[in-house]
Formats: C-alpha cells, structure tokens, sequence
C-alpha cells in the first residue's frame, strides 16, 4: 500500500504543499474579494478604449508639412498627401478632372473638401491602384477623409464624421458558388 502512494503523481511532500498553498489561495474570502473588485463591464472597457483613443488625437504632419492618409474600397487602395497650397488637386501626377472625367465622380471626390470648408485652400496629391473607377474613388475619398482628419483633428472629424466619410466601406464582391451562374444567380431552368 505504502508503495502505491509513494508512486502517485504529487504524493511527495513538495507536491502536498504545492496543492495546499493553492487550495488556501482559492478558499480565501480576500482572493475572491480582488477577483470581484477587478471585474469591469464591456461597456466601462469599451468606455476607456473610446477615451485614449480620443486623447491620442493630435495633429499628424510630417517633416514637409503634409498630413498623410491610406484609403481603401473593393480592390483599390489610395495613399493620399494634403498641403496648404491653392487648391490643386493631383491623382497618379494627372489633374483630377483629367482622370476622372465625369462629373459626378469629381463631386464625389471633392465632397470631403466641401463638408470641411477647404476646397480651394489645400493641395491634394495621391496615388491610387488597383480596382475600377469606383472603387478609386472611394478610397480617396477615404484617404483624404483620414488625411484632413490628421491635419486637424478637433476641426475636421466631427463634420466628417457626421457625414460617414470616415468608415471604410468594407463590401466586397461576393464569390461565384459551384452550380451558379454567378454568386447567388441560377442558370435558366428548362423543363425538356
């Protein structure tokens, strides 16, 4: 029998204590009393995230005076620099207008500068690839929301932020399933 207990795994005396020690440490009223005190809801988490990412906001520019954002939709993706200037405003060294010809994809770009009150008063330069011409322009228009955010941040979030220029789009284009034409689209169905 003696040699049976003695082959028992933490049947030594530095074992025994171990398990005694630990057992003292749950049983105790102070433990759980620090246990309980620790705990915060989500919300007081989440409430204390919001705060120091607000307290983190501070004007980004770099050592040539220009505020810098990344905008992203669909495929493409957009780096964007702003500048105090007379209001140029540059895609892949083209005049904008020249890129995007159509009128209602220059309104959608400048809209960021209009929610802002800035249009006319910085330069916009960026390089975009990737995507179609929708999806250009919704990543600038992200990455210049984020730049004009960086350039002021106590100025220019609120307004764009109101306006939802700040939330990166994150639709995609759904993939093709086996035994579909397309995504969700059946083939034509004939009865003989």
């Amino acid at each position: 029998m003696d040699e049976l207990e003695a082959d028992a795994p933490g049947a030594t005396d530095e074992g025994l204590d171990k398990d005694n020690l630990l057992l003292e440490d749950i049983g105790s009223p102070d433990h759980t009393f620090e246990k309980n005190a620790r705990k915060f809801t989500r919300a007081d988490i989440e409430r204390q995230k919001q705060e120091e990412i607000a307290n983190a906001r501070v004007r980004q520019v770099d050592s040539q005076g220009r505020a810098y954002g990344t905008g992203k939709r669909k495929c493409s993706i957009a780096r964007v620099w702003i500048e105090p200037g007379e209001g140029k405003f540059l895609i892949n060294d083209n005049r904008f207008d020249v890129y995007f010809p159509m009128l209602d994809q220059r309104a959608a770009l400048l809209h960021p500068l209009t929610e802002t009150k800035t249009l006319g008063l910085l330069d916009v330069n960026c390089t975009v690839k990737g995507g179609g011409v929708s999806g250009q322009i919704g990543a600038i228009r992200l990455g210049m929301s984020r730049a004009l955010q960086n350039w002021a941040p106590d100025q220019f979030r609120p307004p764009l932020k109101e306006a939802g220029f700040l939330t990166r789009d994150s639709r995609i284009v759904e993939r093709k399933k086996p035994g579909k034409a397309k995504a969700r689209k059946s083939f034509q169905w004939v009865k003989r």
